[in-house]
């Protein structure tokens, strides 16, 4: 029976991130792949320089050993009403597991966060965020982080322009 969602990580195991080192053929798979997402199997195939396949199979293969984890369409988040970002430094008032639970259970999951990111440091999470402009991001900050009486403490810094990296293996 087919899997109702496609781009849904399934359980792998851990031996294909330590005990299968990614070759050349994967590397540029990855690499074409993190380019262009929708490309179609055979113009995978002929970019990499494999039969179409081999390419399948290979494609299947980064996917079960959990180098592939899924596939998404990249959103133009001025465009779908999400102009203003911000990356907001969250400080917890305890480090108890029922503070951290409760944040954790709650916080990632709203609509208007992009990622959660879980550090060491002075902080004990980066939210990105995304919202309509700077009334919705102060309404936004307000109405879920100052008043949950687990967080500490929050400092919001405006994104003028995201640069993403390259996201492909490294060399």
């Amino acid at each position: 029976m087919a899997s109702p969602t496609k781009n849904v990580r399934r359980e792998t195991s851990t031996s294909g991130r330590t005990g299968e080192p990614l070759d050349t053929v994967d590397r540029q798979i990855i690499d074409t792949l993190v380019a262009d997402a929708r490309i179609t199997n055979r113009d995978l195939a002929d970019a990499v320089g494999i039969a179409p396949s081999t390419a399948l199979m290979r494609t299947r293969s980064l996917m079960e050993r959990g180098a592939i984890e899924g596939f998404e369409a990249k959103l133009n988040l001025a465009v779908i009403g999400r102009a203003v970002q911000a990356l907001i430094a969250v400080r917890l008032r305890a480090h108890d597991r029922d503070q951290i639970d409760t944040f954790t259970s709650r916080v990632p999951q709203l609509p208007e966060v992009l990622s959660t990111f879980h550090t060491s440091g002075s902080v004990d999470y980066l939210l990105h965020i995304a919202v309509r402009d700077t009334d919705a991001l102060r309404d936004w900050v307000l109405d879920n982080l100052t008043t949950d009486p687990v967080v500490g403490h929050t400092e919001t810094t405006l994104v003028f322009k995201h640069m993403p990296g390259h996201t492909g293996p490294l060399d």
